[in-house]
């Protein structure tokens, strides 16, 4: 059995010649593109509350420090 593979040119010799348009091997058809925008949730980076950090009530600030020992482990990074 003989394998073959399509001829594609290299993303170097793409980005030295002046493109007017995209390739269509690398656009998205627009329905694969609808589909996807229905049913994929992006995960949302965590954002801490810095204020409820230092807020005086306790659950308040248990619940953000929760989720600032969360995002550190799950992520390692978040917004402010």
């Amino acid at each position: 059995m003989e394998i073959t593979s399509i001829l594609v040119p290299s993303v170097q010799v793409l980005a030295n010649e002046p493109l007017t348009k995209v390739p269509e091997r690398y656009v998205l058809p627009a329905q694969e593109i609808a589909v996807l925008s229905e049913t994929t949730s992006l995960p949302q980076i965590p954002v801490i509350d810095l204020a409820k950090l230092l807020s005086q009530d306790i659950n308040l600030k248990e619940h953000e420090l929760e989720k600032l020992h969360c995002a550190g482990k799950e992520w390692g990074f978040f917004q402010v």
